[in-house]
């Protein structure tokens, strides 16, 4: 009703002055205009909403293990990059945190995080018998004393020494299977429960991080586009690594969360909500 409201609005104004240009219409009465709701998320943006695989377009990323002859582990995933030692060493990784990997077997190795003395999280690496499933279990611990953990697992597709190699993570589409969204008048929240990740994004296009196990250094800038539409900034230390945008259906009934690299802006990958 709102909106229907508005569009009348809308048109009446520019009948009445004469703009044969709509957007510069749009621009000058959402400015004389505010409280019509020009700059204001719709509600139906709230709730929960469920992945749509079939009609979504993304098989899950992809990310490459390294495993030097001296003994360097190296993680790439597009958006991070890290290398460490799995000596059992408390080694310092900037910010008053330290990070030290034990190996357990030849195929199981546990890297621990700590901040300041005290343990802020582990992440195990495991192997199947036969090297082609790689699992990494992530364990995050909050201040306030809760405990998240999130399960990552990918199959292979070229390596076969061990950790090293190329693999898909097929456990990604699970654990962002739900998606919980809530809008009030300076943030947009959004939570995985399955990944046990949420992030309170302002809506001025202030960094925000990602709490849960997620890539380090990461922000995401948010503005609002529209009613229905949100455009994203994904980010490290000034660089957009992603651009993103999440798209409300007219009728409120569906979520389409895309994006793309800005060197390839045509190369998009899309991922749809429908709500419960």
């Amino acid at each position: 009703m709102r909106d229907r409201k508005f569009a009348i609005l809308f048109r009446i104004f520019t009948r009445r002055q004469g703009v044969r240009n709509a957007g510069l219409g749009l621009a000058v009465f959402c400015s004389l205009l505010a409280t019509s709701g020009c700059g204001t998320p719709s509600s139906d943006w709230n709730g929960t909403w469920k992945l749509n695989p079939l009609k979504s377009n993304f098989q899950g990323p992809v990310f490459t293990i390294s495993n030097s002859a001296d003994g360097e582990y190296g993680w790439d995933d597009g958006y991070s990059s890290l290398s460490f030692r799995c000596d059992g060493k408390d080694r310092p990784i900037g910010q008053n945190r330290t990070q030290a990997c034990v190996k357990n077997s030849a195929t199981a190795l546990e890297i621990t995080r700590k901040e300041n003395g005290i343990t802020t999280g582990s992440n195990r690496w495991e192997l199947s018998a036969n090297g082609d499933v790689f699992t990494a279990t992530a364990t995050a611990f909050r201040p306030s004393g809760s405990v998240i953990t999130s399960r990552l697992v990918a199959s292979r597709i070229s390596g076969s020494n061990g950790f090293a190699g190329r693999w898909r993570d097929s456990s990604y589409l699970q654990r962002h299977s739900d998606m919980t969204l809530s809008i009030d008048s300076q943030a947009l929240h959004i939570v995985y429960p399955g990944a046990g990740q949420d992030m309170d994004a302002p809506l001025n296009g202030a960094g925000a991080t990602m709490h849960g196990p997620h890539p380090q250094g990461v922000t995401y800038a948010v503005r609002l586009a529209g009613r229905r539409k949100f455009l994203i900034l994904m980010q490290r230390n000034g660089k957009v690594l992603n651009e993103e945008s999440l798209e409300l259906s007219n009728h409120g009934r569906i979520v389409t969360d895309s994006w793309w690299n800005p060197d390839r802006p045509d190369d998009k990958g899309a991922l749809v909500y429908e709500k419960k």
